[in-house]
């Protein structure tokens, strides 16, 4: 049977996990201020997912994490293991993966751009197995107000009072 790896760094004070098969393929990534936190979301993804033990152990991923946390301007090439989320989730997350640095896009133009309902574009942001690699930070609403979900300030878009200026504003139809 396939051994997974669980990897958890910290960097201050914030916890970076990640659970990675046999071949280098990221299956899911968390992170948070409580470490414990972090490991059981992994646990519980390994087990109610993918029904396989897994070894701790230090990996590159989770530094990756810490760098691209931190804001690094050239990212490591990352594989994702996709063979755990849903035909839909994974076109969710092709969209999520061209957003540029610096520009968000709500859930009605990754909807309109899929096929899609934007509730169901909700869901599948809201359920990204790979946080921070998946950059699910920059889905907004329609409004442009930052909403429930927040990555420590850190969506690198002007913001106006509560608003994102409309400038940042990414259109999966039109492309990069």
């Amino acid at each position: 049977m396939e051994n997974l790896r669980l990897s958890i760094e910290k960097s201050e004070e914030i916890s970076f996990g990640c659970l990675v098969d046999q071949r280098d393929r990221l299956l899911a990534s968390s992170f948070g201020s409580n470490s414990p936190l972090v490991e059981r979301h992994l646990v519980e993804y390994s087990t109610k997912t993918i029904l396989k033990s897994f070894t701790r152990t230090n990996h590159w991923l989770a530094q990756e994490m810490i760098r691209r946390f931190e804001g690094a301007k050239n990212p490591k090439n990352v594989n994702l293991n996709r063979a755990f989320v849903s035909t839909h989730q994974a076109k969710v997350c092709d969209v999520l993966e061209k957003i540029p640095a610096g520009k968000v896009t709500t859930y009605g133009l990754i909807s309109n751009h899929i096929g899609s309902a934007p509730r169901a574009v909700g869901g599948a942001v809201g359920s990204n197995p790979w946080s921070i690699f998946v950059p699910c930070h920059r889905v907004v609403p329609v409004s442009l107000t930052i909403g429930n979900y927040s990555l420590c300030g850190t969506l690198g878009v002007p913001i106006d009072e509560d608003k994102i200026d409309s400038a940042a504003l990414w259109n999966p139809s039109e492309g990069a």
